[in-house]
């Protein structure tokens, strides 16, 4: 079983993945966590970014999954092949020869989780914007693409907000 969490930065999705990962692992399933790949990106990131960045965190992605699921039973991911390219699409546009790869590799998640923008979850750290603006197209991206790919994913409103706990347990309710 591959489980992805899905959305833009700074919404909490490493901390659910790692609280998910410990939840599992309490009921004996063997869980294994993948971290996000562009923290390891050599290229320029967020605003910032370039196609080769992009390419080279949807591809990175890819082939981490591919890694990390011979290791484990369940591989539960901070992120999806989704993110890089709305990443890609929110500076570059859409592109005929990345979008097959993602919609074709989209298929090997069992589960994605999409997670919404969460006041006060985006703080300023070495890597991520702190850009509001930016942060909200890149979000937005997820939306149209998700619908027009017609990806089932478990989504959660913003309004009310939802706790850590609230999101954990209803994923464990939905596997």
């Amino acid at each position: 079983m591959k489980i992805a969490f899905i959305g833009t930065h700074g919404t909490g999705k490493t901390t659910l993945a790692h609280e998910l990962v410990s939840k599992l692992k309490k009921q004996g399933i063997d869980a294994g966590f993948l971290g996000e790949v562009a923290r390891s990106c050599p290229f320029p990131l967020n605003e910032n970014t370039t196609k080769k960045s992009q390419i080279w965190i949807i591809l990175s992605q890819i082939i981490k999954e591919i890694e990390a699921e011979e290791k484990c039973e369940t591989l539960v991911s901070d992120r999806s092949v989704l993110d890089g390219y709305c990443y890609y699409v929110n500076k570059f546009g859409r592109t005929k020869i990345l979008e097959p790869l993602v919609r074709e590799h989209l298929k090997t998640y069992s589960y994605l989780i999409r997670i919404p923008i969460r006041k006060e979850f985006l703080k300023k750290d070495k890597v991520r914007s702190t850009d509001l603006k930016f942060q909200s197209n890149v979000d937005k991206q997820f939306d149209i693409l998700l619908k027009e790919f017609r990806i089932k994913y478990t989504g959660f409103t913003n309004k009310p907000q939802k706790t850590n706990e609230e999101i954990i347990e209803k994923v464990l309710k939905t596997l």
